[in-house]
Formats: C-alpha cells, structure tokens, sequence
C-alpha cells in the first residue's frame, strides 16, 4: 500500500484516505477532528520546505491520526490505531506518526503509568512532529493559535514542568510556521 500513497496525487491520496476511515466506522465527532487536524497540519507544511514524500506521509498522518478511535477513545487510541494500521499493510513511517501523536509525546515511564506498553512515544522525525502539533492545536472543532495554545499548555502542565516542557519545545520547533 506504501508506494500507492507516495504515487498518487495529494488530491487522490485525500479522497483514499478519506473512504478509508469511513470503510473503519469512524464517529462523524471524530471525524470533524480529524478533518480540522489535516487542515491545521496543512498550514503548517505550506509554510515550510518539505519533500512530497514528507508532505504526503504528514497528510497521511494528519489523516489516521486518530483511527485507534475506531476501537477505543481512551490514551490507548494512538497504540491501537498503529495495530490497525500495520495490519492493513500501511508504511512504518506512517504508523510511527499515529503511534507517537499523543500531545508531545510520551515517555516510558508515562505510557506505563496509562497502561500502555513500555517504550517511549516521543515524535521523533519532522512529520510526526507536525502531527502532533498539529492535533495539538485543534481545541474541539477550532485551531488555536500560538498565544491561546501556550496559555492552555501552561494550565493544563502547571503541575508537570517536564510535561509542559516538552510541549513548548515541541511549540518552539514549529512556532515561526504557526500562526
């Protein structure tokens, strides 16, 4: 399935990615969300200089991020939505993003502490770094900006400084390609 994606055309590569979350039953709610990622992954990458590869793998990403939420809404839905994609043939680049999307990543310990298995999720190549930026500044159906997105994170991590760390450097990576 790999090297369909990465030959069709942004466009085709949309619509197959769309009749793919619904052939998996993913909730409208959900898929409103999903939808408002892509759009906020894609101000992200216009501003920036990709390859179409990467381009095609964020919007991928962008895309599945959230099909664990098929099977289940709780911190297991990144775990879950990279088995379903695994099994389905998708490329491990692409499972990577949906895999390590969860804020700004998790550490072992972390996943641990929510029941997940042992190993760190912390994004690690530029297009899972958008991913989960992306999904990190969409609040309900609408996409924050810099300022409202930095207050949040600071409200939400008051308690946790190595949490809220790794989220304003995350922030930091992409904050000249945000608005």
């Amino acid at each position: 399935m790999t090297q369909e994606i990465f030959q069709m055309s942004e466009e085709e590569l949309e619509r197959f990615l769309l009749n793919y979350l619904q052939s998996k039953g993913i909730e409208k709610v959900v898929l409103r969300h999903i939808l408002r990622v892509v759009e906020s992954a894609k101000r992200i990458i216009e501003r920036m200089d990709l390859t179409e590869q990467e381009r095609k793998s964020v919007i991928a990403g962008a895309y599945l991020h959230d099909i664990g939420r098929s099977v289940t809404h709780g911190m297991d839905h990144a775990v879950e939505g990279a088995k379903i994609l695994r099994k389905d043939g998708f490329d491990e680049r692409i499972v990577k993003i949906v895999e390590r999307h969860i804020g700004a990543g998790l550490t072992a310990k972390e996943a641990k502490e929510f029941g997940l298995p042992e190993r760190d999720y912390i994004p690690e190549t530029i297009e899972e770094k958008i991913v989960a930026m992306a999904d990190n500044l969409v609040a309900n159906d609408r996409i924050m900006d810099k300022k409202e997105y930095l207050e949040s994170l600071k409200a939400k991590f008051s308690n946790q400084p190595d949490v809220l760390e790794r989220h304003i450097s995350l922030l930091r990576e992409f904050e000249d390609f945000i608005d």
